[in-house]
């Protein structure tokens, strides 16, 4: 007997409340059932689809290998995940265990078919130029900024906007520790509190 693995999801406590898990576990139990297939339903209420890090996404993944499901069912692409690159991301780790996915109101979306798989990798190929796209932005922009004068890294540690939000040598702090004197003892020298002390300490150890 074929087995399908059905995913709901709502984002929303009030979509949960509107009765948006009830909607899809309808229309997933009635795909397997027109198939004859026997399935398992994971549910996660509440939980955004920009996070793939969801308690039953998880366990249903982690149940791939133990029960071998021939293809993951949802009812839209946005209940499995909202970034086009994470799908693809996991489509491509369930092809690797031989695991189909169909998404049963995105016409097309079921990589059990011919046409489906062909589909995806047409989306593949525009995620691919989008990633491109995007790190050539970021490393334009930080050439461009660089060209200006902006420096990129972490900051030097400041005092207290209390005391005025002046900058802390850090190399006359190491200095000072080299001499052998006390983290305490170097924040009195240095007329600030001893947290960023530690800090710049604990950063060149």
């Amino acid at each position: 007997m074929t087995l399908g693995f059905g995913y709901v999801r709502a984002s929303t406590v009030e979509e949960v409340k509107q009765g948006s898990n009830e909607r899809q576990r309808e229309v997933l139990e009635r795909f397997f059932r027109e198939r004859g297939w026997d399935y398992r339903i994971y549910e996660d209420r509440a939980k955004s689809g920009a996070n793939m890090d969801r308690e039953h996404f998880r366990e249903m993944m982690n149940d791939i290998d133990k029960f071998k499901p021939h293809a993951i069912v949802v009812t839209k692409i946005d209940r499995y995940a909202r970034s086009l690159i994470d799908l693809l991301n996991s489509i491509q780790g369930l092809e690797s265990k031989g695991v189909g996915f169909i998404s049963i109101q995105d016409s097309g979306i079921d990589t059990t078919s011919a046409n489906g798989r062909l589909l995806l990798q047409i989306l593949g190929a525009f995620a691919e130029f989008e990633r491109n796209m995007i790190n050539s932005r970021t490393s334009a922009g930080r050439e461009k900024a660089k060209a200006k004068g902006v420096k990129f890294g972490r900051p030097a540690l400041k005092t207290s906007e209390k005391n005025g939000g002046k900058f802390i040598d850090q190399k006359k702090v190491m200095e000072l520790k080299e001499k052998g004197l006390s983290a305490r003892a170097i924040a009195k020298i240095m007329g600030c509190s001893i947290t960023p002390i530690l800090r710049i300490l604990g950063q060149n150890s």
